[in-house]
C-alpha cells in the first residue's frame, strides 16, 4: 500500500527540488566561459532582421548596423557590449548580453566564419536573426578607440560634492563606496535607497522618487559646474530660427536696516515665463557669447558679477542651459537686487 503524503514528506521533497534546481542553475552558469572573437570579424556589418518570432522586440525587415571592434566589443543600437561568452561548450557562438533590456546577441560562427547573429532573450527565448554581410573593416565609433577612460578625479569630486550638498539623498557613509557595473561607476546609499552613477561622461540617479531605472541628470562637467559654482564650456549651437523660453526663480535681496535683523536674499519665487520667437541662439562656446544672449533676453536687468552656466544639453532640435547670477532692476526709482536661477531653452522652429 502506498504511504500517504504528509506535510513533512512534502516539505522534504520541496527542499530537495529547490536544491536540485539551484545546483542545476549553478552548473548552467559554470558552463559559460569567456569568448575570444577572432580579429577577422572586426568591422562594420549592415544587417536586416529576419525570422521574427512571437514576442520579438524587433520587426522583420528592420535594418541594423553592427560593429565588431577590438577587445571582444560589439556596438549596436547605441549600446556598447563587452565580455562575450561561450555557452555549454559551443565554440561557434560568442554571446553578448544586454541586461537592461534583457537581450542576447550570438555571433556565429567563430570557427567557420561569419554566418549570422542570433537574437534572443536572456531567459533563453530565440527571437530571430540578423542577416547580411560585413561592409567594411572600420570600427570607428565603437570600443576603446573612442570610449575614454573614466576620469576618476572628476567622478570622486562629484560624489564628494553631492554628499556635501545633497546629504538627504546621498549621505556619506562607510557603505557608500565606488563600484562598477556594465560601464557605470556608481555609489549606493543604503539608508536612502539612492544610487548616483556616472557612465560615458553623463550622470545618472536612481531610487526613491527617481524610480527603479537610471535617470540622466546631465553631463559630468555640467553637474560639477553646478555643484562647484564654476563655468563650463558651451557647445556650438545648430544655426536656424529658434524660440527662446526662459523659466526659473528669483529671490529679492532683503536690505539690512540698522537695529533690525535682515540681509541676504529672501524666499525664491517663480520668474515670469519669458518667450521670444525667431531669435538666434548663442553661436559659440565662448562664455561671453552666452552672457550676451542672456543679457539681450533680460534687457531690464543689470548684471552683477559672473554668470554661472550649468546643465548644458545640446541636440539638433533644442539647446538648453541653466544660469545663475545676481542682477539688479530699477522700478519707480527703487533699485532691487535679486538672485536669479533661470533655465534657457532654445527650441528650433
Amino acid at each position: 500500500m502506498k504511504a500517504a503524503n504528509t506535510p513533512r514528506h512534502t516539505f522534504t521533497r520541496t527542499c530537495a527540488a529547490l536544491l536540485t534546481a539551484a545546483l542545476a542553475s549553478t552548473a548552467a552558469l559554470a558552463q559559460e566561459t569567456p569568448a575570444t572573437v577572432p580579429s577577422s570579424f572586426e568591422g562594420t556589418y549592415e544587417l536586416t532582421y529576419d525570422y521574427a518570432q512571437a514576442g520579438s522586440p524587433i520587426s522583420n525587415g528592420t535594418a541594423v548596423t553592427v560593429v565588431i571592434a577590438p577587445g571582444n566589443t560589439m556596438c549596436v543600437g547605441g549600446y556598447t557590449l563587452t565580455n562575450p561568452v561561450l555557452r555549454n561548450g559551443n565554440q561557434h557562438e560568442a554571446i553578448w548580453k544586454e541586461s537592461t533590456v534583457g537581450i542576447e546577441l550570438a555571433l556565429s560562427s567563430l570557427v567557420n566564419g561569419y554566418n549570422e547573429i542570433n537574437v534572443g532573450s536572456t531567459s533563453g527565448t530565440w527571437w530571430g536573426q540578423l542577416r547580411g554581410s560585413k561592409t567594411s573593416t572600420s570600427t570607428t565609433g565603437c570600443g576603446s578607440t573612442t570610449t575614454p577612460t573614466p576620469d576618476l578625479t572628476k567622478i570622486n569630486e562629484l560624489f564628494t560634492k553631492a554628499q556635501e550638498k545633497f546629504a538627504q539623498y546621498f549621505p556619506a557613509s562607510a557603505n557608500a563606496v565606488n563600484q562598477t557595473l556594465e560601464g557605470y561607476t556608481y555609489r549606493h546609499y543604503p539608508s536612502t535607497g539612492m544610487y548616483l552613477a556616472i557612465a560615458d561622461g553623463k550622470v545618472y540617479v536612481m531610487g526613491g522618487e527617481y524610480g527603479n531605472s537610471p535617470k540622466e541628470a546631465g553631463t559630468l562637467d555640467a553637474i560639477l559646474s553646478e555643484l562647484t559654482g564654476t563655468t563650463v564650456e558651451i557647445p556650438s549651437i545648430p544655426e536656424g530660427d529658434y524660440r527662446l523660453t526662459v523659466t526659473g526663480t528669483l529671490a529679492a535681496e532683503i536690505p539690512t536696516i540698522p537695529g533690525f535683523p535682515g540681509g541676504g536674499f529672501g524666499v525664491a519665487v517663480d520668474f515670469p515665463t519669458l518667450i521670444k520667437d525667431n531669435i538666434d541662439p548663442p553661436k559659440s562656446s565662448d562664455i561671453d557669447d552666452i552672457r550676451d544672449a542672456v543679457k539681450s533676453a533680460l534687457d531690464s536687468v543689470n548684471f552683477v558679477g559672473d554668470i554661472n552656466v550649468s546643465e548644458v544639453n545640446n541636440s539638433s532640435a533644442a539647446f538648453t542651459f541653466v544660469i545663475e547670477f545676481v542682477g539688479s532692476s530699477t522700478a519707480e526709482g527703487i533699485t532691487t537686487k535679486s538672485n536669479y536661477k533661470l533655465r534657457y531653452e532654445y527650441t528650433k522652429l
